[in-house]
């Protein structure tokens, strides 16, 4: 029997069986910052799933799969809610599979703006496998950053980078720095509030 994906990442399989990252090639240059735990020498990268994690139940339909706090307005969101904040579908060279692929999800902006976050504050997003990425919330939105929840049409499934993730549009400025790409995304965290109403 397969394990839910929130029970699993609570007791940590999940956690054991991503590969080290849910983004890209992580350094600490640069203006964020990013954490990225060690791969247990146990699990080996998958040489057809670049995400590295092994099979594992979907979230069930009223389980939240994104916590935002620290701004105005605490959220718990499901799969439910956050589609309901608005559809956004971009299509673009995703980076880490090599070939076009179709999102839908909320904007960022949406999100954001629902839990009173302005773009002058600064935030942390931090996936299910506890790899963090920080940010001022303004250069996420200025490159149109999308709370994913589809691919290609359908729900992203756990072991390549779900239920939720960040992606970014081509050409935006953010779309070629790879740790802002936080696959698995859990919760988005305010670690600067910054100015009300920027």
């Amino acid at each position: 029997m397969r394990t839910p994906w929130y029970a699993a990442a609570v007791a940590g399989t999940a956690a054991a069986l991503l590969l080290g990252a849910c983004g890209g090639a992580h350094d600490s240059a640069g203006p964020s910052a990013s954490t990225n735990p060690a791969s247990p020498t146990s699990a080996t990268p998958s040489t057809t799933n670049p995400y590295g994690a092994g099979s594992i139940d979907p979230p069930a339909p009223n389980e939240p799969v994104l916590t935002v706090k620290g701004g105005q307005t605490p959220l718990s969101l499901t799969i439910d809610q956050l589609n309901a904040l608005g559809d956004t579908t971009v299509t673009l060279d995703e980076p880490f599979v090599k070939k076009r692929q179709t999102f839908s999800g909320v904007p960022l902006a949406t999100v954001m703006a629902k839990a009173g976050i302005p773009n002058s504050a600064t935030v942390e997003t931090v996936a299910l496998n506890d790899y963090h990425y920080s940010s001022a919330v303004g250069p996420m939105v200025d490159s149109s950053a999308l709370i994913a929840t589809k691919r290609d049409g359908a729900p992203i499934p756990y072991d390549q980078g779900g239920p939720i993730r960040i992606v970014f549009p081509d050409g935006s400025s953010l779309s070629s720095n790879l740790d802002a790409w936080n696959w698995s995304l859990a919760t988005i965290t305010v670690t600067a509030p910054g100015a009300p109403g920027s």
